[in-house]
């Protein structure tokens, strides 16, 4: 029987939702009906309510930026999906991203997760206090910062920042996590200072062909690689670290190593997605030099070690139909169909 092969990109949303919650779609595309071609019309709505989730569908054309004042699930396709363009190939149908000019965290975003997205920047507003706000799987090419307030509760997992930083000089930070993400090119550093409490975690995140050093106070730093200029790491625990340069490290500081030749470190070269040339390459001093994380005895450091490793091109935790074949006709009076359905597990 002739078969007939439908291509599409489509996710099922895993998530506890209010009896109110809705899934809205964002997509800008021509000839695609959809809620909103705006993200920011998106934000405005007053059908948009907290717990509801937006997604931001791939296109070629970037979303406007806007303001996050409601407690919301933002999710997009991924980054760095087309190989023409220093991406992976085989991930999604559609190469483009899902791309927003654009987040700010105001007053009332608490709680908000973002998954999946590239955007320049994040600024987490002076009059809010933002808590419980997760960042997971996105693409930051500018920077992530926190203009003077009390910020509590912030995570940072398995993002690529591009030539950009984390900073927050000012202000109040605690219970901040930082784990697993990818810092690639010049200006991709942190840069905090403001550090309150012992729970702020910056772990087995890589640092590639950085030409900044970070600055840390008052810091968890383990099993993380740092190919940077030296770093600073004041008041801080200094674990199982990697660091390319002479680091100065106090006398508390255990198990790291200095001077690394980062040529033996990362996969590199010039073909395949950025954050895949990231990888560890066979017989880096990096493999098993973690520390214990979790269920994880000795783990590789950086960012694809550990219990939650990153994911490459920020593909959500979200299944993927990716293909559907069904027959283009069936027999007269015939009460079934054979229909093959393909999918993905992103966890």
């Amino acid at each position: 029987m002739l078969r007939k092969n439908f291509t599409l990109f489509a996710s099922i949303l895993l998530l506890s939702l209010s009896a109110q919650a809705k899934i809205w779609r964002v997509n800008n595309n021509a000839g695609v009906t959809a809620d909103f071609t705006s993200f920011y019309d998106a934000l405005v709505s007053t059908q948009v309510v907290n717990g509801d989730t937006v997604h931001i569908e791939p296109s070629a054309t970037a979303y406007n930026s806007g303001t996050v004042t409601k407690r919301l699930v933002v999710i997009g396709g991924g980054y760095l999906l087309d190989p023409a363009a220093d991406g992976n190939s085989g991930l999604q149908v559609f190469t483009a991203n899902s791309w927003i000019n654009g987040i700010t965290i105001g007053n009332g975003g608490n709680g908000s997760k973002f998954m999946g997205i590239g955007l320049p920047n994040v600024v987490f507003q002076v009059s809010a206090s933002a808590y419980n706000v997760v960042f997971e799987r996105c693409l930051i090419n500018s920077g992530m910062y926190f203009n003077a307030g009390a910020h509590d509760g912030i995570t940072v997992r398995k993002c690529f920042f591009s030539s950009a930083r984390i900073e927050h000089t000012s202000g109040t930070l605690e219970n901040f996590t930082c784990e697993n993400n990818i810092f690639y090119s010049y200006w991709a550093y942190i840069n905090i200072t403001t550090f309150t409490g012992s729970n702020n975690i910056i772990r087995n995140n890589s640092f590639r062909d950085v030409g900044a050093g970070c600055t840390i106070v008052n810091g968890y730093v383990a099993n993380n690689i740092f190919q940077t200029s030296n770093c600073v790491l004041t008041n801080s625990v200094v674990k199982n670290n990697l660091f390319s340069s002479n680091q100065t490290l106090s006398g508390s500081a255990t198990d790291n190593q200095v001077n690394v030749n980062m040529a033996n470190v990362y996969v590199g070269g010039t073909t395949g997605g950025l954050d895949a040339r990231t990888q560890l390459k066979s017989g880096s001093p990096a493999i098993g030099a973690g520390l214990t994380v979790g269920a994880v005895t000795s783990p590789d450091c950086g960012a694809f070690g550990a219990t939650d490793p990153y994911k490459l091109s920020g593909i959500p935790a979200v299944p993927s139909i990716y293909s559907l074949t069904v027959p283009t006709s069936i027999a007269s009076g015939a009460n079934t169909m054979n229909v093959t359905i393909s999918t993905r597990n992103n966890n």
